[in-house]
């Protein structure tokens, strides 16, 4: 009766995956892209949630593993010590979020294929839960597959980054230029609108408080990074980044520069800021203030 009953849910199970994966089809191009943004915010998640909880459910599966034999296999491996020695919780918190960044990867590229093939408006906008169950379930079976691949990813993804970075910051500045934009048209047409300019006021207190908190926020994070570290050298690049941003800061709002405003310079700051905290969290023998892996 009870093998029964399994193949029964089983098979519910199955058929309700199957048909779950048929579904979320969209017929617009925003929220195609609206999807694609969606896939790597669940990667990220997925990585973060992952590599926060290894010690509370891998030790038992792994342990599971080793009475058949395969307590070394795949991820489990990190329990004799990771590459240098490092602790198996960090070693594990590593892998997993290499392993659940390489099955979106590995989606990305799969979606870029049938869009080069001929199949883009199928690859963009059918089937969209069914993308979000491969991320989740190529990183279950990445699991088991050793970790020198996935170390070989990171490494490869880490200094693929610097390319990243550029356009990052270009698409980062866009950003910034057409927030700036947004908010000062609407206070522009609260001023025509409006007798008593108070919708005027509020959107520009709005760029304003926005810009504060920004700026607070990048010296805060100098002032945090240059206690984390104990080298004059980390805290002289530390020091020079938020000097220059804060230079740039107020050239920006002079009026020979044409181009510039308040708040798209506190943005290019804060990046800044983010970018050194992000490269002092790659000091060896952990000198520097520790940047989880999921982050960067």
């Amino acid at each position: 009766l009870g093998s029964c009953l399994g193949s029964a849910f089983g098979g519910c199970v199955a058929a309700g995956c199957c048909k779950l994966a048929s579904a979320g089809d969209v017929t617009s191009d925003q929220a195609a892209r609206c999807v694609m943004l969606w896939l790597q915010v669940f990667a990220a998640a997925l990585a973060w949630i992952a590599s926060a909880t290894p010690g509370k459910w891998l030790p038992g599966s792994c342990d599971k593993l080793g009475d058949v034999g395969l307590g070394d296999l795949g991820v489990c491996a990190c329990r004799a010590g990771g590459a240098g020695g490092e602790p198996a919780l960090e070693c594990w918190s590593d892998q997993l979020v290499y392993r659940a960044e390489a099955s979106c990867v590995i989606l990305f590229l799969a979606l870029l294929v049938m869009c080069a093939s001929g199949c883009a408006s199928g690859a963009a906008k059918a089937h969209a839960v069914a993308k979000f169950m491969f991320v989740f379930l190529l990183g279950v079976v990445f699991l088991f597959l050793p970790n020198a691949m996935f170390s070989a990813f990171g490494w490869v993804a880490t200094s693929a980054s610097a390319l990243f970075l550029v356009a990052q910051t270009l698409l980062l500045i866009d950003f910034a230029y057409s927030w700036n934009e947004l908010w000062y048209s609407n206070a522009l047409e609260a001023h025509r609108r409006s007798i008593s300019q108070t919708g005027y006021r509020v959107w520009l207190g709005a760029i304003l408080g926005a810009s504060a908190v920004l700026f607070v926020g990048s010296v805060a994070l100098c002032a945090y990074l240059y206690t984390a570290t104990s080298d004059v050298a980390s805290r002289a690049i530390d020091i020079s980044a938020l000097v220059l941003a804060l230079a740039l800061l107020v050239v920006s709002i002079l009026d020979w520069c044409p181009h510039g405003a308040l708040l798209t310079s506190v943005v290019v700051m804060a990046y800044a800021m983010w970018l050194v905290y992000e490269a002092l969290g790659l000091l060896p023998d952990h000198q520097g203030p520790r940047c989880p892996t999921w982050i960067g």
